[in-house]
């Protein structure tokens, strides 16, 4: 029995050390597919969608660095959009033409706007660059520029309207058409803020557009009819527009519109505190007096309440940092797991007052396997930051460093002839049979010696006792 429980020992060992290693199989974490990031598309905004504005049909905030759509109201409503025509008209005539261009103001040209609209009293047959004709129009809000620009750039008004809704459409606008150049009323002609909202970010793209739209004041050199003069921008909320009531130090630009029908509008730029807003206010009305006098002008007013409104209420900070650790993953035949971080620091606008324990961080793995080798930098998904259902910030997930190709223990060959494991066991299997078999022997014969010498001691001790019993007798 006892030999019976040695040799279920001796098994047992050999089973745990010949037996092979389950491995352990890592869980890749299930990430939804989410999308729907900031773009001036944005079907939610970051605040909520009540009315701001007291009389404007149609807002938008809009933060440029970041493209969040902060706040809106009526954006995809069609309306009217007055002088934001010359938004198009120039962006479409910088792209085609030489700013240094010498343009020759034609009869039919002025001829074609209408007596009493805003104008820059260009003169037939006068000489002037395309550039200050773009800043007669950009910051003056010129009429009868915008008309002389369209003719010189696309050889008629026509084919220049052509190309403004040729350029509508490359943009994404949905609800935007244009049938005249500078804006003035046209059934025809109608947007919406959101369309508006694309076509100035893109505009503002262009650096000769960017730096026109934030000028308050352009001087115009002497020309072949007239002397040199000095034009201001319509925008009232720009320093060194000449306005005492409406300047505001945060506005860095904007371009002004005003008709019956379609009422007083603005586009505006503003910053502080690191956020760079946009905001488009449409169709507000004026407050004109018993007296006559305007005491309220309407776009002016509420753009500045949905400024205030929007930096008193949010604030630009960073949420994707160089050397954040984002997620880990495993790695299919990789010597360890690879850890993820942000493709580039980015940073959104939050509200000033949010518990940063309700951000939600969403990772998406790029499909498939993660195989080794991994090298640094390379891009493994995305991951975006969510505020409730909206999404704040979004960027390429990248390795933070790199996963090598898992090698196994290296075994020295075994010289020619010599048998390996598998062939030994049975060998050392009946060596050991016939070691212990031997020491058993052994065992028995010393014990049969044993016994014949106790045996031995026994008899003699037997005799000597009959001897003394004998003598006695």
């Amino acid at each position: 029995m006892k030999k019976l429980c040695v040799f279920c020992a001796i098994l047992s060992l050999l089973l745990v050390f010949l037996s092979p290693a389950m491995p352990v199989l890592a869980n890749e974490t299930d990430m939804s597919v989410v999308s729907g990031c900031n773009s001036v598309d944005a079907a939610m905004t970051l605040s909520p969608s009540e009315k701001k504005a007291e009389t404007a049909k149609a807002v938008i905030l809009y933060e440029l660095k970041s493209d969040t759509m902060l706040y809106a109201w009526n954006p995809d409503e069609r309306i009217y959009p007055t002088s934001m025509v010359k938004l198009m008209t120039a962006l479409v005539a910088i792209e085609n033409a030489s700013l240094t261009d010498e343009v020759t103001v034609t009869r039919a040209a002025l001829n074609s706007v209408a007596i009493g609209s805003v104008s820059a009293g260009l003169k037939a047959g006068e000489v002037m660059t395309l550039q200050d004709l773009l800043s007669c129009m950009m910051v003056a809000s010129a009429n009868d520029a915008s008309a002389v620009i369209a003719e010189y750039v696309g050889g008629s008004q026509a084919a220049f309207i052509q190309m403004m809704n040729d350029k509508a459409a490359e943009l994404g606008c949905r609800a935007t058409a244009y049938t005249n150049v500078h804006g003035l009323h046209d059934e025809g002609t109608y947007t919406t803020a959101r369309d508006l909202c694309r076509i100035t970010e893109a505009a503002l793209e262009n650096e000769v557009f960017a730096t026109m739209f934030k000028t308050a004041v352009h001087t115009i050199p002497a020309t072949n009819k007239s002397p040199e003069r000095t034009i201001k921008t319509t925008n009232s909320m720009m320093v060194g527009s000449g306005n005492k009531k409406y300047p505001d130090a945060r506005v860095t630009g904007g371009k002004t519109g005003a008709t019956n029908q379609g009422g007083r509008c603005i586009i505006l730029t503003a910053e502080q505190n690191g956020m760079d807003l946009l905001c488009i206010v449409m169709g507000a009305e004026p407050t004109v007096e018993e007296d006559g006098s305007l005491s309220r002008f309407g776009s002016f007013e509420e753009s500045k309440e949905l400024l205030d409104y929007a930096f008193g209420n949010f604030e630009y900070r960073q949420v994707f940092f160089d050397g954040q650790s984002v997620a880990q993953y495993p790695v299919s035949g990789g010597a360890s797991d690879v850890v993820t971080q942000p493709a580039e620091s980015a940073s959104t606008v939050l509200p000033k007052d949010i518990d940063v324990s309700t951000l939600k961080w969403v990772y998406q793995q790029t499909a498939g396997t993660i195989t080794a080798p991994v090298k640094q930098g390379a891009k493994l998904g995305t991951v975006q930051v969510w505020y409730g259902e909206k999404c704040l910030a979004q960027t390429q997930m990248v390795a933070m460093h790199d996963v090598s190709v898992k090698t196994a223990p290296i075994v020295p060959e075994r010289p020619a002839g010599i048998m390996n494991d598998e062939n030994w066991l049975p060998v050392l299997l009946i060596v050991g049979i016939l070691v212990g078999l031997l020491l058993i022997g052994v065992v028995i014969v010393l014990v049969m010696r044993y016994t014949r010498i106790l045996r031995r001691r026994a008899r003699r001790r037997e005799m000597r006792k009959r001897r003394r019993s004998e003598r006695n007798g």
